[in-house]
């Protein structure tokens, strides 16, 4: 069905066990609580997740008391992981004093600026915690104005983690992840030529009993608007057992999929990463802004 013309573009989405997600969840979860307590805090939470143990650390100033452990085992609990099961250590400190200078009052709104800078805003007249690299566009290959196969990977992970809160699929654990490659005539999306899902699961289920629920309960739905076709190729764990997932399997870090989050590596990428940072940090502020 492809043509000398045709190009082909791939992304990945991951499901909110997947090891790297859960701790940008995590970090994203203490800056909500953060955030939440006193509009005016400074976060910059970073995250490690591995076997046993979650290691929280950054700078955090907030005016109010904010249970961090509290906090990651409540996240680790939503997920679908046994908070029980792991020691969480927390490091963190105020933000930095010169940081703060450079946050409390931009540049431009210091006595020792060029003429011509005024605002009555209070916002305006903060800096920026950060520099960055930002980047942002919009396509008008589908509604939802990201690329193809971005979102049809994100809507596989987000009807994944439905599938198993809902016990509409059993046997299947948090972790888990989804590519899409898409054939492209031109710059239009015209057929989806590969799918791979891996997703964790019970010791007991089998690899056929899974792949019947996933293409019938994930892919079926996932992919009405725009189908998948008899020449598709479709991989459901391709690498056989699943069993051992999440950080009992893997390490985690937080900033390490932001390509999940973006445009799936088909856009440029910037520096910084978006998880646990409050808006005064560029990368997230300036990322909102060229969305």
């Amino acid at each position: 069905m492809s043509n000398s013309n045709s190009t082909f573009q791939t992304a990945e989405a991951t499901c909110k066990g997947h090891v790297d997600k859960l701790c940008d969840l995590i970090a994203d979860s203490v800056l909500d609580a953060c955030i939440s307590a006193d509009s005016a805090s400074r976060v910059a939470c970073e995250v490690l997740a591995t076997k046993g143990h979650i290691i929280v650390a950054g700078e955090i100033t907030c005016s109010q008391r904010v249970d961090v452990k509290f906090i990651v085992r409540r996240t680790l609990e939503k997920v679908g992981y046994k908070s029980g099961r792991f020691r969480i250590s927390v490091y963190l400190h105020q933000q930095s004093r010169d940081i703060a200078a450079g946050v409390d009052t931009a540049w431009e709104a210091r006595p020792d600026a060029p003429d011509g800078y005024s605002s009555a805003d209070s916002y305006d007249q903060i800096g920026a915690g950060d520099q960055g690299t930002v980047y942002g566009y919009a396509t008008n290959e589908n509604r939802a104005m990201l690329p193809t196969p971005l979102l049809y990977a994100q809507r596989i992970c987000k009807k994944l983690d439905e599938c198993r809160t809902t016990r509409l699929i059993k046997g299947i654990k948090p972790d888990g992840k989804a590519q899409v490659t898409v054939e492209y005539q031109g710059l239009k999306p015209v057929r989806v030529s590969a799918v791979v899902v891996s997703i964790q699961h019970d010791k007991n289920m089998t690899r056929e009993a899974l792949e019947q629920a996933v293409r019938l309960h994930v892919l079926t739905p996932v992919f009405n608007d725009f189908p998948l076709d008899d020449q598709t190729t479709i991989l459901i764990n391709p690498s056989g057992r699943f069993v051992e997932g999440g950080p009992d399997a893997d390490t985690g870090l937080t900033g390490r999929k932001l390509c999940v989050d973006t445009y799936g590596g088909i856009g440029g990428l910037g520096g910084g990463a978006l998880s646990g940072k409050d808006p005064t940090k560029v990368d997230r502020s300036g990322a909102y802004m060229a969305r």
